[in-house]
C-alpha cells in the first residue's frame, strides 16, 4: 500500500509539473503570437489571400488580343456564268468571206450569188453580247492577318474566374477591414462590446479596385467592336450561376441569389429547364472538348506535322490527353 501511495504521489507531482510546463509554453506561444499577430496579418495572410483574389479578378477582366497570320493555298473551282453587253476592239485584221446576191436599184439582179471577200481592219470596235460560262480551276494563295479581340468575361472562363473570386473575396475584404495594430484591435473590441460591431465585408479601397491593370494594352486600334455576331453563333444564357464559397459569407456578397433559394437550387432549376428545351449538356457542362477531339487521334498519341521535303517527320510535341471513357 505504501508503494502504491508513493507511486500515486509521484504521478501527481509529474502531472502538476507537466501541466505547469505546458501552460508556460502556451503562455509564451500566445505572447509571441500576440506580438506577431499583426505582422502575420499584414505581411503574410493579407498579401497571400488578397493576391490570389486580385489575380482571379484580373483573370476575369483580361482580354485576349492576338493576330493570327494565315498563309495557305486553297483550291478554287468555279463555273461563273457571264452575260453582258460590251464593246470589243479588234487587235488584228479579221478576213470575212460571205456569199451575196447583188441588186441594181430599180433595174434587176446584177448577178447571181457571188462570194465577197472582206477584211475588218485593226482597231474596229464591235458591239457584242456575251453569254458564256467562265471556268476557274486553280490554286489561290491566301494571305490574311486575322486579329482576334476576346474579353474573357464574355466566355465560359468567366464562370471559373468568378467562382474563384467569390471563394476568396470575403476573406480578402475582411482582412483589409481588420485592424493593423493593437490600437485598432482595442477599438474593435470596444465597439463589439457596446453592440456596434463593424461590417467586415464593407467595401474598402482594396475591394473597389483589387486589380491594378496589365503590362500591355488590348484592343487598341481595333474597330470591329460593333460588328454583329452571326445569329447562329450567339451563345445561350443557361441561367446557371457560380456556386460560390462558404454560404454564410457568400450570402452577404450575393443576397439576391439566396432570396431565390441559393446557387444550388437555382442551378437545379436551370438544368431542368435546359433538359426541357432539349439542349445537350455537353454545350454547358464542359464536355464539348471531348466531342471536338479528332476521332483518329487516340489517347496519348503524338501529333506530327506533314513530312518535309527531306522525307523526315516534323514532331510538334503535342500530346492529346484524351480522358478515359
Amino acid at each position: 500500500m505504501r508503494a502504491l501511495r508513493r507511486l500515486g504521489r509521484l504521478i501527481w507531482r509529474f502531472m502538476v509539473i507537466f501541466s505547469f510546463v505546458v501552460n508556460v509554453i502556451l503562455v509564451v506561444v500566445l505572447l509571441v503570437l500576440g506580438v506577431l499577430i499583426f505582422d502575420i496579418k499584414n505581411n503574410v495572410a493579407t498579401p497571400l489571400v488578397a493576391g490570389l483574389h486580385s489575380s482571379f479578378v484580373g483573370l476575369d477582366q483580361a482580354t485576349i488580343d492576338w493576330t493570327i497570320p494565315v498563309r495557305d493555298e486553297i483550291p478554287v473551282v468555279l463555273d461563273i456564268p457571264l452575260q453582258t453587253n460590251t464593246v470589243v476592239t479588234l487587235t488584228d485584221p479579221v478576213p470575212l468571206s460571205v456569199s451575196a446576191t447583188i441588186f441594181r436599184q430599180g433595174v434587176d439582179i446584177l448577178g447571181g450569188p457571188v462570194t465577197v471577200n472582206l477584211q475588218l481592219p485593226t482597231g474596229l470596235q464591235l458591239p457584242v453580247a456575251l453569254d458564256l460560262n467562265v471556268g476557274v480551276d486553280e490554286m489561290m494563295p491566301v494571305e490574311l492577318d486575322v486579329r482576334a479581340v476576346i474579353p474573357l468575361e464574355e466566355t465560359q472562363l468567366h464562370d471559373v474566374a468568378d467562382n474563384l473570386r467569390l471563394l476568396l473575396e470575403p476573406f480578402a475584404v475582411a482582412l483589409h477591414n481588420l485592424p493593423d495594430d493593437f490600437g485598432g484591435a482595442f477599438s474593435l473590441g470596444r465597439d463589439v462590446l457596446v453592440g456596434d460591431a463593424p461590417d467586415l465585408l464593407a467595401p474598402n479601397d482594396y475591394s473597389r479596385n483589387p486589380w491594378p491593370g496589365y503590362s500591355m494594352t488590348a484592343g487598341l486600334g481595333y474597330n470591329l467592336y460593333n460588328e454583329p455576331i452571326p445569329a447562329d453563333n450567339l451563345p445561350i444564357r443557361t441561367g446557371i450561376v457560380p456556386p460560390g464559397g462558404i454560404s454564410a459569407l457568400d450570402e452577404q456578397l450575393r443576397p439576391e441569389l439566396y432570396q431565390q433559394g441559393g446557387p444550388y437550387s437555382i442551378n437545379q432549376q436551370a438544368q431542368q429547364s435546359l433538359e426541357t428545351r432539349g439542349l445537350p449538356s455537353r454545350y454547358y457542362q464542359g464536355g464539348l472538348g471531348q466531342v471536338m477531339r479528332p476521332p483518329s487521334v487516340s489517347r496519348g498519341e503524338m501529333v506530327t506535322a506533314a513530312a518535309p521535303a527531306d522525307g523526315g517527320a516534323t514532331d510538334l510535341g503535342i500530346l492529346i490527353p484524351t480522358p478515359e471513357p
